[in-house]
C-alpha cells in the first residue's frame, strides 16, 4: 500500500528528527526540470547510522521519493579529502554533481554547505585513474569480441544470446562514457541532455546502436560505438596481440601494458636466450 504521507509532510517530520542532521534537494527536485513526472531526489545526514542504510525508495502520496542516506562523518571525510582521491566510481561521486545546485534544507552541523564550497572551489573532485580507465576499455573490448564471436554463430541460442548481451553492455557504456571523460554518472535524463547539448554525434550512434532490428548491423554499430566510447583511455585493441588486463587494478597502466606485451613476446617466442624470470623479476 502506497503512503499516504506527501511529500512536504516527509521533510517536516525529518527536520523535527535531533537524528537528522541535514536534508538536501538534490536532481529534479532542485531544479526547473521539475515537473508531473518526475521523483523527488532527497539527501539525509545522520548523525549516526545504527542501521547500514544507503538508500530507500518510498512513495509520498503517489509520488516516487529516492532517500540518499548519509552519516555526517562521512561528509566530512568527504570536505576533508585530498585532491584526486575519490574515484568516479565511488558511490559519492554523484554528490559533486548534484550538492553545488542541491537546495539546502537543514544543515545543522554546517556541512552541507562546507562540502559545496569545497566543490564549489574545484578542491575536490572525483577522478578517473588510469588503472580504472584502463581496465574499463578493457572490459568494452572484451565484451565487443565476445560478442563478434557469438554474432558469427549460427546456433539461435548464441544469437539470442547477443540480444541478451546488448542490454547490459550498451548500459555499460553509458556509464564509461562520462566517468572516462572524467564525469559522474548522473541518470538517463542528464546522459540525454548532454549529449544533444555537446555530443550529438554520439547520441545519434547510441540510438542508432540500440534500434537498429538487423543483428549483424547493430554488432557493428556496438564495435563503432566502443571505438568512441573507451577513445579518452587512448589504449584500444585492434586484436593485435593480447589485451591484459593487470591486478589490481592500479597495476593498470600504459607502461605496464607494454611491459607485458613483452613478456608475452618473451614466452611465444623461439630461441630467447635468457630466462624470462629473469629479465621481467619484479623487486
Amino acid at each position: 500500500m502506497k503512503s499516504l504521507m506527501n511529500f512536504d509532510t516527509l521533510i517536516e517530520s525529518l527536520k523535527a528528527s535531533p537524528a537528522v542532521d541535514g536534508l538536501m534537494l538534490i536532481g529534479s527536485a532542485s531544479q526547473d526540470t521539475l515537473n508531473a513526472h518526475s521523483d523527488r531526489d532527497l539527501l539525509i545526514v545522520l548523525e549516526e547510522r545504527p542501521i547500514p542504510i544507503s538508500y530507500a525508495t518510498i512513495y509520498c502520496a503517489g509520488i516516487l521519493v529516492e532517500l540518499i542516506i548519509e552519516t555526517r562523518e562521512r561528509i566530512e571525510n568527504l570536505i576533508a579529502s585530498e585532491p584526486g582521491s575519490i574515484s568516479l566510481s565511488d558511490s559519492a561521486a554523484s554528490f559533486f554533481r548534484w550538492v553545488p545546485s542541491g537546495t539546502v534544507i537543514l544543515d545543522r552541523s554546517g556541512c552541507l554547505e562546507r562540502l559545496r564550497g569545497r566543490i564549489a572551489h574545484n578542491e575536490i573532485c572525483p577522478t578517473l585513474s588510469e588503472g580504472e580507465s584502463l581496465s574499463r576499455a578493457d572490459k568494452a573490448h572484451y565484451n565487443l569480441a565476445q560478442t563478434r564471436r557469438m554474432s558469427n554463430s549460427p546456433d539461435p541460442l548464441y544469437q539470442r544470446a547477443v540480444d541478451l548481451r546488448m542490454l547490459y553492455q550498451l548500459a555499460d557504456l553509458m556509464v564509461d562514457y562520462f566517468n572516462l571523460r572524467g564525469m559522474a554518472w548522473a541518470g538517463e535524463k542528464e546522459s540525454i541532455r548532454y549529449w544533444q547539448a555537446n555530443d550529438p554525434a554520439y547520441l545519434e550512434l547510441f540510438t542508432a546502436c540500440y534500434w537498429e532490428p538487423d543483428r549483424g548491423e547493430r554488432v557493428r554499430l556496438y564495435g563503432e560505438l566502443v571505438r568512441v566510447t573507451i577513445e579518452p583511455a587512448g589504449f584500444y585493441w585492434d586484436g593485435d596481440g593480447p589485451m591484459f588486463r593487470l591486478s589490481p587494478s592500479s597495476m593498470m597502466t600504459r607502461e605496464h601494458l607494454l611491459e607485458a606485451r613483452e613478456f608475452w613476446k618473451s614466452l611465444v617466442s623461439e630461441g630467447h636466450k635468457e630466462s624470462t624470470a629473469n629479465r621481467f623479476a619484479v623487486d
